[in-house]
């Protein structure tokens, strides 16, 4: 994750080839539509963290995680189960679930202070669908803190503000990136996986 580390050719190759994958997934396998969009979708999070690069005061420390957040009414279920043993770079990777704006809200002061410093120091922060009256308070909660926000929202990718956006499309999913708000939060998101988006803001590939 770090910048200017180098990961061989045979990860990349094989990183490409599982997104790829996700990206023609269709209705084959157990359980409900939602529960396998929801599967798939969690393994994008995952994959993303192996194609961004953080600034060097946010990567953790060697026996620190990188921590994938999910604000709001939580649609995963146990779709994060495969990943809860995997690591990137060495670096365990872990799931933190923190309550919708207008729960915490109802906390006390210290409450909401902890949980605010909580979700700041996530690396990649998935904004439910239930979060989507209040997208532009989370990503503001958020700003100047380096954190990747990916949103689940019918909301449009730019008033969103949201890094990258899932668009499931005939029983698909997509994603698009705003590349421009990627930049301001100093994350670099690299060529591979800008290609694999449906629509870039503010790349020209």
């Amino acid at each position: 994750m770090e910048n200017g580390q180098k990961i061989k050719i045979r990860d990349y190759v094989s990183i490409i080839a599982g997104l790829l994958f996700l990206l023609i997934w269709q209705q084959a396998g157990a359980g409900s539509m939602s529960s396998r969009e929801y599967q798939v979708k969690a393994a994008f999070l995952y994959n993303f963290l192996t194609f961004v690069d953080w600034p060097a005061e946010k990567i953790p420390a060697n026996d620190e995680p990188i921590v994938i957040g999910i604000i709001g009414d939580d649609p995963f279920g146990d779709a994060f189960d495969p990943i809860k043993d995997k690591d990137i770079n060495g670096r365990r990777v872990i799931v933190k679930w923190f309550k919708g704006i207008g729960e915490l809200k109802k906390s006390d002061v210290t409450v909401i202070n902890k949980a605010s410093e909580a979700i700041r120091k996530c690396h990649l922060l998935f904004i439910c669908s239930s979060e989507e009256g209040v997208v532009k308070e989370i990503v503001d909660l958020v700003k100047g803190y380096n954190v990747l926000t990916v949103g689940d929202m019918d909301k449009s990718l730019e008033s969103s503000g949201v890094i990258i956006k899932f668009i499931p499309e005939e029983e698909r999913v997509h994603f698009e990136i705003n590349n421009t708000v990627a930049l301001q939060a100093k994350l670099q998101i690299r060529l591979q996986l800008l290609r694999l988006a449906k629509k870039v803001i503010g790349q020209e590939l």
